[in-house]
C-alpha cells in the first residue's frame, strides 16, 4: 500500500514494509577508484563530479571500513534514533576492483553489528558476470542492492559530461542485474548539458522498461572542485540550470509517466554550502521538498 496518496513510494516506506523499521544508509569510502579517473577510460572524470560534495565528514579511505561504519553508526543512530543500517559503498565505483578485494571489503562491512545489508554504487561498465556471481553469494546472507550511475538515457548527454559509457552499456548492466533478481537502483540527473526537451517523459518510459525497482534522482548542481565549475565561472550561461519550480515540473512529469511500482530513493541532493555554487534553492530540507512535490502533482 502506498503512502503519499498513492502517488509514489519512497525508500523509507519500502524499508518499513520489508524490515518493519527505518534502515539508515551509512556511506563509506572503501578506497575504490574509477575507470573514468585512473586512466582506463579517462583521467578527467565526469564533468560535474567532486566526490567530496556528497561524502559525509567521517568518510576517509585512510580509515578502515570498520572504523567508518562505527563512526557512522554512532552519528546516525543519535540523529535518527535508528538501530539497523545498510553499509553504503558510495565513493567512486564500488565494484571496480578484483573479486577477491571486493569480497574482502564487502564482508568486512558485514562483520559490524547492526549492518543488515549492502548498497553498492557503481558504473554500468563495472558490472560483469563474476561480480554478479559474488553479489548473488552475498544475497544468500544479507540484503544487497546495486545502485547504477546511469545519469542519462541519451548518448549525446553522456558524451558531453565525459561519462565514457553509452546508454547501451547501462541497459545491459541493468538487465544483467535484474535477470539475477538483484535489487537495482538507477541514478539519474536532470538538467545535464544537451538534455532533450522531453527528458522527463522519455527517461521515465525508458526506466520503466528496464525492470529496475528503485530510482535515485537529483538536479544538476555546480560544485566547487569540478570541471563544470570552471566552465560555469567563465560563462554562467554555459548551461541552463533548473530553478526550484522547473525542477518540480520535471519531477512531476517524470513521476506521472513512470511505472507505479518503482521506488524513489531520493529527489534532491544535499551539497555542503561551502561547495555549492548553483542553483541554490534556499534552506529547503528533504521533507519540505517532498511536500512541495506532492502539492505540485496534486494540483
Amino acid at each position: 500500500m502506498k503512502d503519499n496518496h498513492c502517488l509514489f513510494k519512497t525508500a523509507s516506506e519500502w524499508a518499513k514494509e520489508h524490515f518493519g523499521k527505518r534502515i539508515q544508509k551509512i556511506p563509506i569510502d572503501a578506497g575504490f577508484s574509477c575507470p573514468n579517473r585512473d586512466g582506463k577510460l579517462s583521467f578527467d572524470g565526469c564533468l560535474y563530479c567532486n566526490n567530496k560534495a556528497f561524502s559525509p565528514f567521517y568518510t576517509n579511505n585512510k580509515k578502515s571500513i570498520t572504523t567508518q561504519l562505527e563512526e557512522g553508526i554512532n552519528f546516525f543512530s543519535k540523529r535518527y534514533n535508528c538501530n539497523d543500517f545498510f553499509a553504503y559503498f558510495q565513493s567512486y565505483s564500488g565494484t571496480y576492483s578484483s573479486i577477491d578485494i571486493l569480497e574482502k571489503k564487502y564482508r568486512e562491512a558485514l562483520t559490524i553489528p547492526n549492518i543488515i545489508g549492502l548498497i553498492i554504487a557503481t558504473r554500468p561498465d563495472c558490472i560483469n558476470e563474476s561480480i554478479v556471481d559474488l553479489l548473488l553469494d552475498l544475497k544468500k546472507e544479507t540484503y544487497v542492492r546495486i545502485e547504477i550511475g546511469v545519469e542519462s538515457f541519451d548518448d549525446n548527454v553522456l558524451k558531453s559530461i565525459n561519462r565514457c559509457h553509452t546508454v547501451k552499456t547501462a541497459l545491459n548492466a541493468i538487465a544483467m542485474l535484474r535477470e539475477a533478481q538483484l535489487d537495482t537502483s538507477v541514478h539519474l540527473i536532470f538538467g545535464l548539458p544537451n538534455e532533450p526537451l522531453d527528458v522527463a517523459r522519455v527517461y521515465s518510459q525508458m526506466l520503466s522498461d528496464t525492470g529496475a525497482n528503485f530510482v535515485k534522482l537529483h538536479h544538476l548542481q555546480i560544485v566547487e572542485g569540478s570541471r563544470l565549475a570552471e566552465l560555469y565561472k567563465k560563462d554562467n550561461d554555459y548551461i541552463k540550470l533548473h530553478s526550484l519550480e522547473s525542477y518540480l515540473e520535471t519531477l512531476s512529469e517524470f513521476i506521472s509517466n513512470l511505472k507505479t511500482d518503482i521506488i524513489f530513493e531520493r529527489f534532491i541532493n544535499r551539497v555542503p554550502k561551502d561547495l555549492l555554487i548553483a542553483p541554490k534553492f534556499g534552506n529547503i530540507n528533504e521533507n519540505q521538498f517532498l511536500q512541495m512535490l506532492l502539492n505540485k502533482i496534486q494540483n
